[in-house]
Protein backbone atom coordinates (compact mmCIF):
# COMPACT_ATOMS: atom_id res chain seq x y z
CA UNK A 1 0.00 0.00 0.00
CA UNK A 2 1.38 3.39 -0.91
CA UNK A 3 1.22 6.43 1.31
CA UNK A 4 -2.17 8.08 1.12
CA UNK A 5 -3.84 5.08 -0.53
CA UNK A 6 -7.36 4.47 0.77
CA UNK A 7 -8.44 0.90 1.42
CA UNK A 8 -12.09 0.15 0.72
CA UNK A 9 -14.28 -0.99 3.60
CA UNK A 10 -16.24 -4.21 3.86
CA UNK A 11 -18.58 -4.77 0.98
CA UNK A 12 -18.39 -5.65 -2.65
CA UNK A 13 -15.34 -4.90 -4.74
CA UNK A 14 -12.58 -4.79 -2.15
CA UNK A 15 -9.84 -7.17 -1.14
CA UNK A 16 -10.69 -8.54 2.32
CA UNK A 17 -8.44 -7.37 5.15
CA UNK A 18 -7.51 -9.72 8.00
CA UNK A 19 -5.81 -8.67 11.23
CA UNK A 20 -3.56 -11.45 12.52
CA UNK A 21 -2.50 -11.28 16.19
CA UNK A 22 0.18 -13.89 16.91
CA UNK A 23 3.29 -13.55 19.07
CA UNK A 24 5.25 -16.49 17.62
CA UNK A 25 7.11 -14.99 14.66
CA UNK A 26 7.28 -18.24 12.66
CA UNK A 27 3.60 -19.07 13.16
CA UNK A 28 2.66 -15.47 12.33
CA UNK A 29 4.80 -15.52 9.19
CA UNK A 30 3.40 -18.84 7.96
CA UNK A 31 -0.21 -17.91 8.75
CA UNK A 32 0.13 -14.50 7.10
CA UNK A 33 1.66 -16.09 3.98
CA UNK A 34 -1.16 -18.64 3.72
CA UNK A 35 -3.71 -15.81 3.87
CA UNK A 36 -1.79 -13.54 1.50
CA UNK A 37 -1.32 -16.34 -1.02
CA UNK A 38 -5.11 -16.75 -0.98
CA UNK A 39 -5.52 -13.07 -1.89
CA UNK A 40 -6.17 -11.45 1.50
CA UNK A 41 -4.51 -8.31 2.80
CA UNK A 42 -2.99 -9.17 6.19
CA UNK A 43 -2.13 -6.73 8.96
CA UNK A 44 0.09 -8.25 11.66
CA UNK A 45 0.18 -7.64 15.40
CA UNK A 46 2.53 -9.25 17.93
CA UNK A 47 0.15 -8.97 20.89
CA UNK A 48 -3.28 -7.78 21.98
CA UNK A 49 -2.22 -4.18 22.60
CA UNK A 50 -0.78 -3.86 19.10
CA UNK A 51 -3.93 -5.46 17.64
CA UNK A 52 -6.12 -2.96 19.51
CA UNK A 53 -3.93 -0.09 18.32
CA UNK A 54 -4.42 -1.22 14.71
CA UNK A 55 -8.18 -1.55 15.23
CA UNK A 56 -8.21 1.90 16.80
CA UNK A 57 -6.87 3.43 13.59
CA UNK A 58 -10.21 2.75 11.92
CA UNK A 59 -8.53 0.75 9.15
CA UNK A 60 -11.16 -1.36 7.37
CA UNK A 61 -11.11 -4.94 8.64
CA UNK A 62 -13.10 -8.00 7.63
CA UNK A 63 -11.76 -10.54 10.14
CA UNK A 64 -9.47 -10.89 13.15
CA UNK A 65 -7.47 -14.10 13.65
CA UNK A 66 -5.84 -14.23 17.08
CA UNK A 67 -3.76 -16.65 19.10
CA UNK A 68 -5.06 -17.28 22.62
CA UNK A 69 -1.76 -17.21 24.49
CA UNK A 70 0.16 -13.99 23.93
CA UNK A 71 2.46 -11.94 26.14
CA UNK A 72 1.25 -8.79 27.82
CA UNK A 73 -1.65 -7.85 30.03
CA UNK A 74 -4.31 -9.27 27.69
CA UNK A 75 -4.52 -12.69 26.08
CA UNK A 76 -6.47 -13.58 22.94
CA UNK A 77 -9.68 -14.34 24.86
CA UNK A 78 -9.56 -10.91 26.48
CA UNK A 79 -8.82 -9.39 23.11
CA UNK A 80 -12.07 -10.83 21.71
CA UNK A 81 -14.11 -8.92 24.30
CA UNK A 82 -12.16 -5.70 23.75
CA UNK A 83 -12.71 -5.96 19.99
CA UNK A 84 -16.45 -6.55 20.41
CA UNK A 85 -16.65 -3.35 22.48
CA UNK A 86 -15.05 -1.38 19.64
CA UNK A 87 -16.46 -3.21 16.59
CA UNK A 88 -19.30 -5.57 17.58
CA UNK A 89 -19.88 -6.98 14.09
CA UNK A 90 -16.21 -7.76 13.35
CA UNK A 91 -15.81 -11.56 13.26
CA UNK A 92 -13.00 -13.17 15.25
CA UNK A 93 -11.33 -16.58 14.98
CA UNK A 94 -9.22 -17.75 17.93
CA UNK A 95 -6.36 -20.15 17.32
CA UNK A 96 -4.45 -22.17 19.90
CA UNK A 97 -2.91 -25.54 20.60
CA UNK A 98 -5.71 -25.98 23.11
CA UNK A 99 -8.57 -24.00 24.54
CA UNK A 100 -9.36 -24.64 28.17
CA UNK A 101 -13.03 -25.65 28.54
CA UNK A 102 -13.65 -23.01 31.22
CA UNK A 103 -12.14 -20.19 29.13
CA UNK A 104 -14.78 -17.81 27.83
CA UNK A 105 -14.37 -15.65 24.77
CA UNK A 106 -16.38 -13.63 22.25
CA UNK A 107 -14.98 -15.23 19.09
CA UNK A 108 -17.20 -16.69 16.40
CA UNK A 109 -14.92 -19.69 15.84
CA UNK A 110 -11.94 -21.61 17.23
CA UNK A 111 -9.19 -23.25 15.17
CA UNK A 112 -6.95 -25.78 16.88
CA UNK A 113 -3.18 -25.75 16.28
CA UNK A 114 -1.71 -27.38 14.34
CA UNK A 115 -4.16 -26.58 11.57
CA UNK A 116 -4.04 -27.15 7.86
CA UNK A 117 -3.93 -24.22 5.44
CA UNK A 118 -7.26 -25.41 4.01
CA UNK A 119 -8.91 -25.28 7.46
CA UNK A 120 -7.65 -21.72 7.98
CA UNK A 121 -8.78 -20.61 4.54
CA UNK A 122 -12.19 -22.26 4.98
CA UNK A 123 -12.80 -20.23 8.14
CA UNK A 124 -11.53 -17.05 6.52
CA UNK A 125 -13.89 -17.52 3.59
CA UNK A 126 -16.77 -18.26 5.95
CA UNK A 127 -16.35 -14.94 7.75
CA UNK A 128 -15.34 -12.62 4.92
CA UNK A 129 -17.51 -14.19 2.26
CA UNK A 130 -20.81 -12.94 0.94
CA UNK A 131 -22.85 -15.00 3.42
CA UNK A 132 -21.27 -13.28 6.45
CA UNK A 133 -21.52 -9.83 4.86
CA UNK A 134 -25.21 -10.44 4.08
CA UNK A 135 -25.79 -11.45 7.70
CA UNK A 136 -24.13 -8.20 8.84
CA UNK A 137 -26.41 -6.08 6.68
CA UNK A 138 -29.58 -7.84 7.86
CA UNK A 139 -32.00 -6.54 10.50
CA UNK A 140 -30.17 -8.32 13.35
CA UNK A 141 -26.72 -6.99 12.48
CA UNK A 142 -24.87 -5.29 15.31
Amino acid sequence: MTSGEVVAGPGEGHTPVILLAEDDVLVRFMTAEILRDAGYIVLEAVDASEALALIGTGHPLDLVVSDVRMPGQMDGAGLTYAIKQLRPSLPIVLISSHLEPRMTHAAEAFLSKPYSPSDLLELAEQFVGAQWQTRLSGPTAS
